[in-house]
């Protein structure tokens, strides 16, 4: 496919750089007190948007739901999504929307990944173990989707089924763990009436066991590996206090809640269920089929290449890990073939904005640190792990700080990430640079109002060194998100929410050099999203956008 872009008549681009900001987790909020946004006051940012509306050069943006290719308007929109729909400049369905879609058909059944794993197992009378994250928040996961799966192993003739839980906090309220708990001990005790052996295994929070990314750090992924194979508690988790071995999810989430009182969900150490001789009752063993329920696949690779790789390096797996028979609800990484077993097949999303723009002779860089450097490269090109062209690109990764420390230092790498931004900028080699700053999102799932409001004076200070920087080169900037979170850290009744929103997200251009060449117009589709941001830098950097990309928001005079 020939991907050179055609040039706008009229309109070539500014002299200097286009620098595509997305100011991840930051929305549109309500200027209330949970509104932590509003009450850190940005001044820098807040004048921007000021002079853009002025000027019309704003827009506000949905990203959720149908906007990003998730099921319904109640789905909240994340990172991945948002990136993918930005990067790519088109919506395509995604990970929990095809998963649904299979289930309900029945499609799951047929493939080729369902029958190793399910179906030879209920065969040769081996324990099928599922492990992901419990929730409902549809961004990792789903428990309506776990729950159907139990039903169909149940159906294909598995006898012993065990569940290895993660709590959210995160995606959902940040103390909800036991009411999923309670869901699905009721969901194993159905299972176990009628003929299975049935039982939570272990598990922890999301955040501290298992589900670590980007290779932020393995002693994450380390914890759930001992815990969900071995059934074993690492040594420096056990006190006097917690012991890590309960008889039931339950007792452990109580007691992790007594012990580390300032602990959400998210940080539960790990525990291991036991049996009345103290036995763990879920422990993996040879021929065992493992399923791991997310669907999103940041946190499911390392974890993955824990269980399947034979060099792997991560951390000591132990003497005899078990050969176990391992599959993703989904691929999580295409380029790897990670996981080469998976139920359900994800979305290849073509013809990407990188692709056309290194094939039309345009430079660009792409910086984040380690949270969300996935982000502005993998997610950005389609679930393509690399560069799309080497010699026409750099990524640069910023490398973070451990996420149990973002609560306490909420500017994370902000001022690194700014720096190498600000290099690349003054460097004159590059005509696209695209950075992600993490803090709205990262710093907005503790839920911490004031943590969130020093995090949001940080960007303020950086997005100023930006704009300030492009400016003095002629160039233009276009600023957005990919979903809210920082601008609602409280329900209606005052309690802390550590979720996402469903907010729109600001969409505006800074261009100093502007004399009337183009508004922004946001009526040129009913309900704009996320996704119509690409084809508007398109066109901001002198070309014309593929015709079956969401529509660009710039209007030429």
């Amino acid at each position: 496919m020939d991907y050179k872009l055609k040039k706008l008549t009229g309109f070539g681009g500014r002299p200097g750089p286009l620098v595509l900001v997305i100011m991840d987790g930051v929305g549109i909020g309500k200027k209330d007190k949970g509104d932590a946004f509003h009450l850190a006051n940005p001044v820098n940012i807040n004048r921007m948007i000021e002079e853009a509306k002025a000027r019309k050069l704003y827009a506000e943006l949905r990203a959720h739901g149908p906007w990003v290719g998730l099921p319904s308007k109640e789905d909240m929109g994340n990172s991945e999504v948002g990136h993918n729909a930005i990067g790519g400049g088109q919506v395509v369905a995604q990970g929990a929307k095809r998963v649904n879609a299979s289930i309900e058909s029945g499609e799951i059944l047929k493939t080729p990944s369902w029958k190793k794993c399910i179906e030879e197992t209920a065969r040769a009378g081996k324990t099928a173990h599922f492990f992901g994250l419990l929730s409902d928040g549809n961004v990792h996961s789903n428990t309506t989707q776990l729950f159907a799966l139990l039903d169909r192993a149940a159906g294909a003739g598995i006898k012993k089924i065990r569940v290895h839980p993660l709590l959210d906090g995160r995606d959902v309220p940040p103390d909800s763990g036991l009411a999923y708990l309670e869901k699905l001990e009721a969901k194993l005790a159905e299972l176990s009436r009628a003929g299975a052996d049935a039982r939570i295994a272990s598990g922890g929070g999301r955040m501290y066991v298992t589900m670590d990314r980007y290779y932020s750090d393995w002693g994450v992924v380390k914890r759930g590996y001992y815990a969900h194979v071995y059934g074993k508690i690492l040594d420096e988790e056990i006190t006097s206090q917690y012991k890590g071995y309960f008889t039931s999810a339950r007792e452990a989430v109580e007691t992790a809640r007594r012990v580390y009182p300032d602990k959400q969900d998210q940080f539960t150490p790990p525990f291991v269920i036991v049996d009345g001789a103290g036995n763990p009752v879920g422990r993996m063993e040879d021929g065992d089929a493992v399923i791991n329920f997310n669907f999103r696949g940041d946190r499911a690779i390392e974890i993955s290449e824990a269980f399947l790789k034979k060099d792997f390096k991560g951390f000591d797996r132990g003497k005899a890990p078990p050969r176990v028979k391992y599959a993703g609800l989904l691929e999580y990484d295409a380029e790897a073939r990670l996981p080469p077993d998976f139920l359900v097949p994800p979305p290849s999303i073509q013809n990407v904005s990188a692709q056309y723009l290194c094939a039309s002779g345009v430079k660009s860089y792409a910086v984040a640190e380690t949270h969300k450097f996935g982000h502005v490269t993998y997610f950005w090109n389609g679930n393509r792990s690399g560069y799309i062209d080497e010699k026409m690109e750099k990524y640069e990764e910023i490398r973070s700080l451990p996420s149990e420390t973002i609560e306490a230092q909420p500017e994370m790498k902000i001022f690194e990430v700014t720096d190498r931004l600000v290099a690349a900028i003054k460097s004159g080699q590059y005509r696209y640079l695209r950075v992600n700053f993490a803090n709205g999102d990262m710093v907005g799932h503790t839920g911490n109002i004031e943590s969130c409001i020093k995090a949001m004076r940080a960007l303020d200070a950086c997005m100023k060194r930006v704009v300030d920087e492009t400016a003095a080169l002629g160039g233009l900037l276009v600023i957005s998100a990919d979903h809210g979170n920082v601008e609602e850290k409280l329900d209606k009744k005052g309690k802390v929410v550590t979720s996402h929103s469903l907010n729109p997200v600001p969409f505006l251009v800074v261009d100093p050099g502007l004399r009337g060449e183009y508004t922004v117009d946001a009526s040129v589709v009913a309900e704009p999203g996320v996704g119509n941001i690409t084809a508007s830098f398109i066109n901001l950097l002198g070309f014309v956008a593929p015709d079956f990309y969401e529509k660009s928001l710039i209007r030429f005079s």
